[in-house]
């Protein structure tokens, strides 16, 4: 009796363990690993396909009033993906670091994944996560550091 609890408790762990893997969902750090390889491509077409551009301009203009956001949009918008291509700081400074992407955590339709950056110059650490949300049959990054803002 002792070995039957045992072999369900096993059952149990594994199918806990695999559970995660029998997902339809791609990870989210596959799409993290897009936007790196983007931005290091330079490709502004694509960042407006991995990013939720949207939200993260309006997150910038927190604060400030509806004529102003108006008016700032455009040019946060442009700012941002200034950033993270051609000489922008954010793309200068993820192609002079060694990317990890680290875990990432999955609740519902949102996911957070952290990445740390390990400058190849100075040796500095830098950690962040960034968010995403599944919808339409693929994340879409709403949250990231950029360095330039």
């Amino acid at each position: 009796m002792k070995r039957f609890f045992q072999l369900i408790g096993l059952s149990l762990l594994l199918f806990l363990i695999f559970l995660p893997a029998c997902s339809n969902r791609p990870d989210p750090r596959e799409e993290i690993k897009k936007l790196i390889a983007t931005v290091d491509q330079s490709d502004t077409t694509a960042l407006k396909e991995h990013l939720d551009l949207e939200w993260i301009v309006n997150e910038n203009l927190r604060g400030f009033s509806e004529k102003d956001k108006e008016e700032l949009y455009p040019k946060i918008r442009q700012e941002i993906l200034r950033d993270l291509t051609g000489d922008g700081p954010t793309r200068m400074s993820w192609n002079n670091s060694l990317v990890v992407i680290g875990k990432s955590k999955v609740k519902g339709d949102s996911a957070t994944v952290e990445v740390t950056y390990l400058s190849k110059i100075t040796g500095i650490k830098n950690y962040t996560r960034m968010g995403l949300y599944f919808k339409d049959g693929k994340w879409k990054i709403y949250s990231l550091r950029v360095t330039g803002m």
